[in-house]
């Protein structure tokens, strides 16, 4: 008896039988590595280290995210209670403490945006200086808003 013929389809409906394997030849799996069944999936081996990724990436954005991060909220706090130092303005009045209201909040949102930022430039050694310089602008620029409300004109 002789054994039935190989399939030529890559991938024939039913496997074959341990008499009909192939030893040798090319791979019939089209994966690019060698893989094999784990307890979740299929298993890859790790790809190579690639040399422009930053392993410290992480730490210049958490320590702006520790530092700034109360002094926004702290800020955010000012700005939301500084309307009421306005009360007091007449009609023609308090234009320089309108800019000073405005000025603020403006610069408590770069924060945030600087703190975004930080977290969110990629993981690779060409852009350490952007991520530095973003995240100490973090906590400069949550401070801004406190000094500016410290230093109010005086209402007229």
């Amino acid at each position: 008896m002789t054994p039935p013929a190989p399939s030529s389809a890559p991938f024939p409906d039913e496997p074959p039988a341990p008499h009909e394997w192939r030893h040798g030849g090319p791979d019939p799996y089209p994966y690019p590595y060698p893989y094999a069944y784990g307890a979740f999936g299929p298993y890859l081996p790790p790809r190579p280290a690639d040399p422009d990724r930053d392993p410290h990436a992480y730490l210049a954005p958490l320590a702006a995210s520790v530092l700034g991060v109360p002094l926004m909220l702290i800020s955010s706090a000012a700005v939301l209670i500084s309307p009421m130092a306005t009360d007091s303005c007449t009609a023609d009045g308090c234009h320089a403490l309108y800019t000073a209201l405005l000025l603020a909040p403006c610069v408590l949102g770069l924060s945030f945006v600087a703190l975004a930022l930080a977290w969110a430039l990629p993981r690779r050694r060409r852009h350490r200086a952007q991520r530095y310089a973003a995240a100490a602008a973090v906590p400069l620029l949550a401070l801004a808003p406190l000094l500016i409300y410290v230093n109010l004109p005086a209402a007229s």
